[in-house]
């Protein structure tokens, strides 16, 4: 069941959303079922630390070593990265997140040929502890 599960999900993102047909400057748009897309993933320290290792490889650069939107090739961006520190940002559901890294957009790459279904599962786990 995963597997189609992630299987739709990277489909649905790639289909639904064209590269370059969303503006970073807009509201960046979820469609409504991801809301709902539960992380099958526990928020364990195992799944924390491999997160972890995810985002300090992919997603660094940019939202910076604390998540705070702040890396070091943030200062070079029309549209700031992400900062996992804010509530509106922790607010975000799970699926919300799956999608916005899955998908990308503008700057942001879209991550679904590069990550498997868990790393992107643990990196919200860890995004999620970012913001305690």
């Amino acid at each position: 069941r995963r597997s189609s599960d992630r299987t739709r999900l990277i489909l649905t993102v790639l289909w639904a959303v064209p590269p370059g047909a969303l503006s970073a400057a807009e509201p960046w748009q979820v469609p409504a079922d991801y809301d709902n897309y539960d992380n099958p993933n526990q928020s364990t320290p195992d799944s924390i630390a491999k997160g972890k290792a995810v985002f300090m490889k992919n997603c660094m650069l940019c939202h910076g070593e604390k998540g705070d939107g702040k890396g070091a090739a943030a200062a070079t961006m029309s549209v700031k990265p992400a900062d996992f520190t804010v509530k509106a940002m922790q607010a975000q559901s799970d699926g919300s997140l799956a999608f916005k890294i899955l998908s990308g957009r503008g700057a942001m790459p879209a991550w679904a040929p590069v990550l498997q279904e868990d790393e992107v599962w643990n990196v919200i786990n860890y995004i999620r502890q970012i913001g305690k």
